[in-house]
Formats: structure tokens, sequence, C-alpha cells
């Protein structure tokens, strides 16, 4: 599994400038696609107009249905160094990374699935996992113990 900090340092050291893509019908690619904007090529494909809307004004943003080898071509999809999926359906994620590898041969594609029980059908086809129920189970935790721990010492 990668950590969007692992992500991070791979697309630091790889490449100069890398171009990153990221693809999401959620808030959490406008956020991603910030955070990565700095010393980046960074575009966000989206089909919802919130999502679009919560990136600074200098982020590149394709808005599309992100299942559509039309869109994925205008975002640059045949010339990124990575991809990060993450769609509100695990089944959405996987028809972009299909078209990912298949028709644009992106190398590295990242998926934040929904569901831990289709990792399997993911690493399948090559691409690496980072489940959003994981992540979330842990910063809940770190969130709860934090609490707990102020309240003690009050």
């Amino acid at each position: 599994m990668i950590s969007l900090t692992g992500l991070r340092e791979r697309v630091d050291d790889d490449i100069d400038p890398p171009s990153v893509l990221v693809i999401s019908d959620r808030h959490v690619g406008s956020e991603v696609v910030t955070a990565l904007d700095r010393g980046t090529d960074a575009c966000l494909v989206t089909d919802r107009d919130g999502v679009a809307g919560q990136t600074p004004d200098d982020t590149r943003v394709v808005v599309g249905d992100e299942r559509e080898c039309a869109v994925l071509r205008d975002a640059g999809a045949q010339t990124t160094d990575i991809a990060l999926v993450s769609m509100q359906t695990d089944r959405g994620a996987f028809l972009v990374t299909q078209l990912l590898r298949t028709q644009f041969d992106v190398e590295t594609v990242v998926v934040v699935l929904n569901d831990p029980q289709h990792r399997p059908a993911f690493e399948s086809v090559g691409s690496e996992v980072v489940c959003g129920s994981q992540i979330l189970a842990t910063e809940l935790e770190r969130t709860v113990e934090t609490t707990l721990q102020t309240h003690e010492t009050a």
C-alpha cells in the first residue's frame, strides 16, 4: 500500500517536474491536486463543478466524464507520469484505471478504494492501492486517542 506521503516522495524523486493526473468525482481529488500542485505538473479531471471549484485558480482542471478517453486525453493522460484515481464507486475507479493502463499506457496508477475487498481486482491490473476506509479508521483512532489524552491531562 502507498500513502499520500509516499506518493509525493515518489513523484518528487522521479521526474522534474513530474506530471500527475488526479481523476476524481469527490472532494478528495481537489484536496490532493491542491497539495501536489506545488512542484508538480498536476491536473484534476472531474465531472463535478463543485469539486473543480475547490482548487486554486492556477490549478489545471478538465471538467468532463472521467470515463471517456477524449476527456482523459484532453487532460494529458498520454504523457502523465502517475495517475491517482479516487471515485465514488470502485466500479467507476476500475473502469478509469483500465482506460489509463490500456489506452494510455500509464505505468503507475494509484487507486483509492472504498471497499477493501476489491483490492485483489485492482492489484491484478497492476494498480497500487490506498484503502480509504483504512485511512479514515486510522485518522479517527488518532483523533479519539488525542481527545482522550487531552481530557486525562485536563
